[in-house]
């Protein structure tokens, strides 16, 4: 297990509830925050307990699929810390619909929160990496990306996507000293489902998930881990 203190993680989708539990534990691990979401609220009570930890953070709204709005993000982040060793990309939606019934709208926001705002954010993060410290990407795909469901084809398109792209980029980055990883969990109990009836008491929690992250995130420099799928034993 590698040391992260003093690094700088940027977490896009920060105030979900993985992001939340993610930035809380990276804090208590020393590492300075670069916090990005559509919720200024939620975001200031975590620069709060970034502060609490005695870490520094910053934190910007943004509208991850408009590209002047996620370079506005990470010009701040250079400004600030004058580079980035970690990104994890957690902003995702879906919206369950039959293919014959669900409007373009509804096609674009899918596609364009999962897929283009993982890309822009990878985009403006890899100038930033140092390569001779090296960096991390995590990209979070979903087991919809693996087994397909008739509920969300869309979704289950775009997080295919994402690992796709993941993969890709990983080969890209190689040079870069730049490890890239896509985690594909299976449903997890956060406010990703709204009011949507699911059995949440066989998800996985979201704290499972962020546990993942951290075993990615500290792990030896040597190691590099392309995919990691993992679901509840309990929704199989």
């Amino acid at each position: 297990m590698s040391s992260i203190e003093g690094k700088v993680a940027v977490i896009s989708g920060a105030t979900g509830g993985m992001g939340t539990i993610l930035a809380r534990e990276l804090a208590a691990r020393g590492v300075n925050l670069a916090l990005t979401s559509n919720d200024q609220s939620g975001l200031e009570r975590l620069q709060a307990a970034a502060s609490g930890a005695g870490v520094r953070s910053l934190a910007f709204p943004a509208d991850i699929t408009k590209e002047a709005e996620v370079e506005r993000v990470f010009q701040l982040v250079r400004e600030r810390y004058g580079k980035a060793d970690m990104l994890i990309n957690l902003a995702g939606v879906s919206i369950p619909a039959k293919v014959e019934a669900m409007e373009e709208e509804a096609y674009d926001v899918t596609l364009d929160v999962n897929l283009k705002g993982t890309f822009l954010c990878c985009k403006h993060f890899i100038p930033l990496v140092q390569p001779e410290d090296g960096g991390r990407i995590i990209n979070i795909g979903s087991m919809a990306a693996k087994r397909a469901n008739g509920n969300a084809p869309m979704y289950c398109a775009a997080k295919a996507a994402v690992h796709m792209f993941s993969q890709g980029l990983g080969i890209q980055t190689k040079d870069q000293n730049i490890r890239v990883t896509t985690l594909n969990p299976g449903p997890a109990d956060t406010g990703f489902w709204g009011d949507r009836q699911v059995p949440r008491e066989k998800f996985l929690q979201a704290s499972d998930v962020v546990d993942v992250i951290l075993f990615v995130l500290t792990a030896d420099a040597r190691l590099q881990f392309h995919e990691i799928a993992f679901e509840s034993f309990y929704s199989m």
